[in-house]
């Protein structure tokens, strides 16, 4: 900011002074102060026609001097100096537009004061440096369309509850902390824009700013040194050398905290994608030292933000249709809305790009200013093929995975979008590589979501962006090993095999579904691989056999089942299970059952103690003489008996050593009379089979009248839901310690719910009209 002095000894016929006229020309903001004497400087009125020209912002401030003085010159305190230019024939030509200039500024708002108070001084102050910060604003973006919208969702979410969280912050000076914000998304989701937008509206409210855009890159490149350059610049207004490395940079940093004192200021990241990086720009220090101060932090990857420890996160996904309509229009129309002709066009552009601002932008340049027949060749081609400037931006964040993170990424493109998380976790593990961790690794780099199956709210569903799963599929298709057959050429080849010769012939991965005439039943199989040094073949994950209705003697001999992490077995009578196979399948973690009938209760030796879920739904059982609770092992998290019949004991209350079952869902099993869960004191809880469950669910329990359950038999007991049991009259709840959830739901006669529950934090009760007494 400067300030010019004109001297009164000049005359106006003497050339402007270079300096000024440059000022004035490139000023964001002009701050004219009318005073009394303003119009008796020519100086004064010719700068002023200067300032109009030049298209900045004017503040007027009228001091000792009303605006309507300035329309109406002959009735003002300037009709005196008009008057006087014209008796001296002087500035005749400039007369016209200097009253023009005087009556154009009067129209504009400004301040209006009588005597030199601070207080006035200050506001101008104020105002002259929101203007100057505006006037300096980043470009956003050319259609920066439902970004209002979007920057509302933002503060309302984000800042709003940043804003009540540090109220109850201060620092070790017994001030407000400064605070960090993340802004996490996949790539070409408009996280730069989102966060432009947002340095533009706020940064006034700061005394210092600062914008640092590519960080990740310029780690890459291993120029982070000119990011703190810019830095010390920009904060502390001081011209650092040149440095040598990045550690004398972060130590030149932390030497300015140090000395340097001011109230606020506001930082932005663009797009970092390790914790080092902020390190090395000494963030943490500065928000420690300053407060009320901010910091954002754009990255791809929320686990950034969580080894960091920012705890408020904006998770920017795709653009609604309506904005996504208008962004591609804006681009490839220059109109917000569809060309007459081209609607059905646009939806289908805007099908294939997800909703994801960089691919909204990148189709509608590539169609601008084409014919209609161009436009059906670009999105035959963007159907097969992702347009490259859309796949460098993606690949970005699959560079950053490890090859095992790549291998599961590419799994989920080709196989797992929409299918169920569990299943995808267990072919994961069963190939030797940590699914969830790799799951997870993805999650953060927003690169997968999970989503929850409406038709089943316990089952959590994989999801992947239309591009990113395109860029999978075209890593995949790169790949030698493991080869993945995915494709429909791929696919329809194998639908014309057995499955005994898809067995034996494919290699590589494969998830699919065929009906295999010779077993007449529909198959759903996963086949992993096999790296054996001499061949690589092809091996069994998961599989799901729907039987017919006839009966089968077993699951054929020639199905390998050593390897397979899944069973599934719907429909049909099955004499036995796995009886004729010479290896079981000792790796099984999960085994359903459903609207099936045994004749023979299966052998579980020697994979008991591997199976983590049973789900037996809708079957018919026979296990006289023994406990099922108790065949079944210690790694069980999970028995589901959904409308099943069992011939024999639910649980056994003598011994069940290896039972560790988690949670038990009993839905429309058949349980009669009253349901006793307690040891009555005759085994302790170490001994107790049902030492281990935590979740107990019992629904659609007509004959059931009374429950009474022991905490020492289920000291794990956590979670206890009764729903729809019509014929329920008393619930009985003794000692559970642990019980922290209890939800009664549509017991129509229960009378009487009782207990001891010390520890309980979630009550409810709904659709119970004859509940007479409630004691817990």
């Amino acid at each position: 900011m400067q300030a010019f002095l004109d001297s009164q000894e000049k005359e106006f016929g003497d050339s402007f002074i270079s300096a000024i006229e440059t000022a004035i020309c490139s000023a964001s903001v002009h701050v004219a102060i009318f005073s009394k004497g303003y119009a008796e400087s020519p100086w004064c009125l010719a700068e002023l026609v200067l300032m109009l020209h030049s298209h900045a912002k004017i503040i007027p401030v009228f001091y000792g001097v009303k605006p309507w003085e300035l329309r109406h010159i002959e009735k003002g305190v300037y009709a005196s100096a008009f008057s006087d230019y014209r008796k001296k024939y002087r500035h005749l030509d400039k007369l016209k537009e200097w009253e023009e200039a005087l009556q154009s500024v009067s129209f504009t708002i400004g301040y209006e004061f009588h005597n030199s108070d601070l207080r006035d001084c200050k506001s101008i102050v104020s105002a002259v440096l929101k203007e100057v910060q505006r006037a300096k604003s980043l470009h956003v973006a050319k259609y920066p369309v439902g970004l209002d919208k979007l920057v509302e969702d933002f503060k309302t979410s984000c800042l709003d509850e940043l804003d009540s969280h540090m109220q109850c912050r201060i620092n070790k000076e017994g001030k407000e902390a400064a605070e960090i914000l993340g802004i996490f998304g996949i790539g070409g989701v408009g996280k730069t824009t989102l966060s432009k937008e947002l340095y533009n509206q706020k940064r006034s409210q700061y005394t210092r700013s600062c914008f640092l855009f590519d960080v990740r890159e310029a780690s890459e490149k291993g120029e982070l040194s000119s990011l703190q350059t810019q830095l010390l610049r920009e904060l502390f207004h001081y011209e650092p050398p040149n440095f040598h490395s990045t550690e004398d940079g972060t130590s030149y940093i932390k030497n300015c905290i140090r000395r340097s004192s001011f109230p606020s200021f506001l930082i932005v990241l663009d797009d970092i994608d390790h914790v080092k990086q902020l390190d090395v720009l000494s963030v943490m220090d500065m928000v420690h030292k300053f407060n009320n101060s901010l910091v954002i932090v754009t990255t791809r990857d929320v686990g950034v933000l969580i080894r960091a420890g920012i705890t408020f996160g904006y998770n920017l996904k795709g653009m609604n249709r309506n904005d996504a309509r208008a962004l591609f229009c804006s681009h490839a129309l220059g109109q917000p809305r569809p060309a007459p002709g081209y609607e059905d066009m646009v939806e289908t552009f805007i099908d294939i790009s997800g909703g994801l601002p960089l691919s909204l932008e990148v189709l509608g340049t590539h169609v601008h200013g084409r014919t209609q027949d161009y436009w059906q060749l670009e999105f035959n081609k963007a159907s097969k093929v992702l347009p490259q400037d859309i796949k460098k931006r993606l690949k970005i964040s699959f560079d950053a995975l490890d090859s095992e993170e790549k291998q599961i990424f590419m799994d989920v493109a080709c196989f797992f979008i929409g299918k169920s998380k569990r299943m995808a976790i267990q072919v994961w593990n069963g190939s030797g590589w940590s699914g969830q961790h790799g799951l997870e690794t993805l999650k953060n780099k927003c690169l997968v979501e999970e989503i929850i199956d409406y038709s089943d709210q316990d089952c959590i569903l994989l999801r992947m962006h239309d591009h990113l799963r395109d860029l999978g599929r075209e890593m995949a298709n790169e790949l030698t090993f493991p080869l993945r057959l995915w494709g429909p050429q791929h696919l329809k080849s194998l639908e014309s095999k057995g499955f005994e010769s898809i067995l034996a012939q494919t290699k590589g991965r494969c998830f699919n579904s065929i009906f295999d005439r010779s077993m007449n039943s529909q198959i759903t199989f996963f086949l992993g691989e096999s790296d054996d040094c001499a061949e690589k073949s092809a091996i069994l994950l998961w599989l799901q056999l729907d039987v017919d209705h006839k009966e089968r003697k077993c699951i054929p001999s020639w199905i390998p089942l050593q390897n397979l992490e899944t069973l599934r077995i719907s429909g049909g009578l099955l004499k036995r299970m796995w009886q004729s196979h010479q290896q079981p399948p000792s790796q099984l973690k999960e085994l359903q059952i459903s609207q099936t009938i045994l004749k023979e209760f299966p052998d579980l030796s020697g994979i008991s103690n591997h199976l983590e879920t049973v789900v037996l739904a809708g079957s018919e059982w026979p296990i006289q003489g023994f406990s099922l609770v108790q065949c079944l092992g210690m790694n069980l998290g999970s028995l589901d008996l959904r409308y099943t019949v069992l011939h024999g004991e639910l649980v056994s209350y003598n011994g069940g050593e290896r039972t560790a079952i988690k949670t038990l869902d009993i839905k429309n099993f058949k349980l009669i009379g009253e349901v006793v869960l307690n040891n009555g004191g005759e085994c302790s809880s170490a001994r107790s089979p049902m030492r281990s469950l935590e979740n107990l669910k019992i629904s659609n329990q007509k004959l059931v009248t009374k429950l009474l359950i022991h905490g020492n038999h289920c000291p794990s007991l956590q979670s206890l839901r009764l729903q729809h049991m019509q014929n329920l009259i008393e619930v009985e709840l003794i000692s559970i310690k642990t019980l922290t959830c209890l939800k009664v739901h549509n017991c129509k006669h229960l009378k009487r719910l009782s207990g001891s529950c010390t520890s309980l934090l979630v009550f409810e009760v709904s659709q119970c009209p004859e509940l007479e007494m409630l004691a817990i």
